[in-house]
């Protein structure tokens, strides 16, 4: 019959091979789909290298001292890859890489591992305990550092690797009769290791994807107000490029864009071609600032006594254009008339010198049969021929 501890014993370690089994798998199936991630693979190595360790240990308990073969070194081998791994799981977290010096202290491990079982070189078991040992330390050292820095993963780490090390320590100090024999104590070690290492690795990659998440969200809205400011600034240079600087008039181009959609809506519209009278010799005497300031003051008394439906605009040097939507010729003289008789009672002083302002008018009456840009063509026609007539006058 066998004896209640061994079984007991038995019970341990199968639990503890299928946990192991489990995380191998598991981080190992993570690590394959994200091959960035390194920590997964070095988790799954760990828990490879622990369940070689408790496969060949429960192997050891029952096998005559004098026929071990080759589980002495696959023990060794587990216990290296468990160290390495743990170390370099704990440098994945901070980003990091080992270096040349850690890379051979992990290949003098494997050799020790293997002169040790197959050499029988039993004197280096010291120097494998040992290095591996300091291994540990360095790894939990390592994470703690990191984790005062702020890294709450390798916190949570260190802490798992401090209840590790205080469990190896107890199994050492039982196995040499200092404490009460208690079964199973590296297990809890590497149990309570792996599964606060797995919710660390899990907290880090949800804690980075919701920091992924925000800043693409703030990259976007930065794309969004960037794009708006493109779209604003856009909107203002196309507006710009259809108004008159000086007056703030639409100029010719945003007269023709404007005067087009105006001519879909409304069934009669008449056009009226301004030109100011002896413009250049106004400019003459006062430079262009008076001539600028002469086409400022058109510009203000035109807007001024038209109606608010009617579109007015400067069509280039001295020269202004209306629409008068909805209006016939007969309107658009009587609204020409009044438009003139304003700009002929209007003045300006320049220089000490007051300087009144004259215009002539020219207006035709837009048909659906032909474009506004011959519509125009024959208000300019009529305004040719008022400035023939005098100056100073409408002709329709």
């Amino acid at each position: 019959m066998i004896p209640r501890f061994q079984v007991t014993i038995e019970w341990f370690d199968a639990f503890a091979a299928g946990i192991y089994l489990l995380f191998g798998l598991i981080h190992l199936d993570l690590w394959l789909k994200r091959r960035d991630r390194a920590s997964h693979f070095w988790l799954a190595g760990a828990s490879v290298g622990a369940l070689l360790v408790d496969l060949t240990g429960m192997r050891l308990r029952g096998v005559d001292p004098g026929v071990l073969g080759a589980l002495p070194t696959l023990n060794l081998l587990g216990v290296a890859i468990v160290t390495a791994s743990l170390f370099e799981l704990v440098l994945s977290l901070g980003d990091q890489r080992s270096g040349r010096l850690t890379r051979a202290v992990y290949l003098a491990l494997f050799v020790v591992a293997l002169l040790v079982g197959f050499g029988g070189l039993s004197q280096l078991m010291a120097f494998f305990m040992l290095t591996c040992a300091v291994l540990l330390l360095s790894a939990m050292v390592h994470a703690a550092r990191s984790g005062r820095a702020g890294d709450r993963e390798s916190r949570a780490i260190a802490a798992g690797l401090v209840v590790l090390i205080v469990c190896l320590v107890m199994d050492i100090l039982m196995l040499t009769h200092v404490i009460p024999s208690l079964p199973g104590i590296p297990i809890v070690g590497f149990t309570t290791l792996f599964l606060v290492s797995a919710r660390a690795l899990n907290s880090r990659y949800e804690r980075e994807h919701r920091e992924l998440v925000a800043l693409r969200n703030d990259l976007e809205q930065r794309v969004s107000d960037r794009t708006r400011e493109l779209e604003d600034a856009n909107q203002r240079l196309a507006e710009a490029s259809r108004t008159d600087s000086l007056t703030g008039l639409p100029n010719r181009r945003g007269f023709l864009d404007m005067g087009n959609i105006e001519l879909q809506r409304s069934a009669d519209c008449s056009v009226v071609m301004v030109d100011l009278d002896h413009f250049k010799e106004i400019n003459d005497r006062h430079g262009h600032a008076g001539g600028d300031v002469l086409l400022q003051a058109a510009a203000s008394c035109l807007r001024t006594v038209l109606r608010a439906e009617d579109l007015v605009a400067r069509w280039g040097g001295e020269e202004f254009i209306l629409l008068m939507p909805n209006t016939n010729t007969g309107a658009a003289v009587t609204m020409a008339e009044k438009a003139r008789a304003a700009l002929a009672a209007s003045a300006f002083e320049r220089n000490g010198t007051i300087e009144t302002i004259t215009a002539s008018f020219g207006i035709a009456q837009h048909r659906q049969d032909r474009s506004l840009e011959a519509t125009i063509a024959a208000a300019d026609d009529a305004l040719y021929r008022a400035k023939e007539g005098g100056r100073n006058r409408v002709e329709a």
